[in-house]
């Protein structure tokens, strides 16, 4: 299950995402992923990925079914990583653009105080859902820079 503190982190700041996948031969591949929506009960993750980065996406996941995906904040680089068992994919719906919308404004928001660059030109990186891929979320870890880098918050690490 996601932690409260980390889905309020997920709904509220984070802005900048990407997941992972292998093939069948064990190549990685890396997807940008442009919003996320953590499921009702916190133990799925839904990640919607733009077209341009589809590429060995469903194939990796109907093969072995393995995900992991990093969710951060920029500029303040607090980052979680999820990993987790594929449950299904579909189009992104009307629904899904109206969340992907939420997450892209904050990414406006936040990387324009470090970037100058003008608003429409931040909306353009984060580009429109094509698919939505959803997953069970069965380990979380801290990725935050910094000595606990790396450990396991979900299921809790012994001695921890």
């Amino acid at each position: 299950m996601i932690p409260g503190k980390i889905a309020s982190f997920l709904e509220q700041r984070a802005n900048v995402a990407t997941c992972a996948t292998r093939d069948k031969d064990l190549v990685p591949h890396a997807h940008r992923v442009s919003g996320w929506r953590v499921g009702p009960e916190r133990e799925t993750l839904d990640c919607f990925v733009p077209k341009e980065f589809t590429g060995h996406l469903v194939e990796s996941l109907e093969d072995n079914g393995r995900i992991a995906v990093t969710i951060e904040e920029f500029p303040s680089h607090e980052t979680y990583q999820f990993k987790g068992s594929y449950l299904a994919h579909r189009p992104a719906s009307a629904d899904d653009l109206a969340v992907h919308d939420q997450c892209r404004e904050r990414f406006v928001r936040t990387v324009r105080t470090v970037l100058n660059l003008p608003d429409d030109v931040l909306r353009a990186y984060v580009l429109k859902p094509h698919l939505v891929v959803s997953f069970k979320v069965e380990e979380v870890y801290l990725q935050t820079p910094g000595p606990e880098a790396g450990s396991r918050i979900v299921p809790r690490e012994e001695g921890r």
